[in-house]
């Protein structure tokens, strides 16, 4: 079972944490899984570093 507070990481434009719950699309791909979310500071839909 995943942790629903886990952090995906930060956003690559203003540096925010970017929790779990803001995942929007994960995908599996030959070189790991591709992740992306809605920053909760800037709003838009990233990918986490």
């Amino acid at each position: 079972m995943t942790n629903c507070n886990s952090m995906l990481g930060t956003c690559p434009f203003c540096r925010a944490t970017i929790p779990r719950s803001s995942l929007h699309i994960e995908h599996e791909t030959e070189t790991g899984n591709t992740v992306y979310a809605e920053c909760p500071g800037c709003r838009e839909i990233v990918r986490p570093k």
